[in-house]
């Protein structure tokens, strides 16, 4: 789902809690650092067939899709959206959860953590009346990794890419830590246009620590 609009805080689910059905939100983290994600809960209605980037709530007896759906806006830090939980005539829950991956963050070591959702559904009498849809009750978090700082210790690095006859060349460069190291040379590559990437699944060929400072 891409989306174009701004969410403000003001739109959240009442302070990231609450949405109604057919609207668009932030959904609540466990953590400051991450990036909450944006979502556009869909209409209570049954789909005969699955819709493309549409996220079903699975019945978690029949296996089957609910009438409870989502889509989530583009987003480069979460991915394996699943849902699971059950629908009533009145009422519903589903455990939703997803993992946050984020290897970019120039001051912190890569993490991968999944992160769960219980919401609540209610779709008892008027709508026009009665709040129909989302509540969200609780989020967790299981981390894969602990959150660490990346070491800055000023270091220099040799890499080895091609040229635009596939000739090797090697270059160096020096930075605060390996992941500015690694950084400042695909930039190097991707800014000459007399170097290219090794191959389409690696930039470089080689690439040897040279000098790190103190050591």
């Amino acid at each position: 789902m891409k989306t174009t609009n701004t969410i403000s805080k003001s739109k959240r689910f009442d302070e990231l809690k609450r949405k109604r059905f057919n609207h668009f939100g932030l959904l609540p983290v466990p953590c400051t650092w991450m990036q909450e994600p944006e979502i556009k809960t869909m209409p209570l209605k049954h789909h005969k067939t699955k819709r493309p980037g549409v996220i079903y709530v699975i019945d978690s007896d029949t296996q089957r899709r609910t009438w409870y759906s989502f889509e989530i806006a583009d987003n480069k830090y979460w991915k394996d959206w699943y849902a699971i939980g059950m629908e009533d005539c009145e009422v519903g829950h589903a455990w939703i959860s997803a993992t946050y991956s984020d290897w970019d963050d120039p001051d912190y070591e890569g993490v991968e953590s999944r992160v769960t959702w219980y919401v609540s559904f209610a779709h008892d009498g008027s709508p026009q009346h009665e709040f129909w849809g989302w509540h969200i009750n609780e989020v967790s978090v299981s981390h894969a990794y602990e959150r660490k700082l990346r070491n800055k210790t000023p270091m220099t690095y040799q890499y080895e890419c091609i040229d635009i006859d596939g000739k090797p060349v090697e270059f160096k460069i020096t930075a605060d830590g390996y992941h500015a190291c690694q950084v400042n040379a695909k930039a190097k590559v991707d800014a000459d246009p007399n170097l290219y990437p090794f191959s389409e699944n690696s930039y470089f060929r080689s690439v040897m620590l040279v000098h790190m400072k103190g050591g």
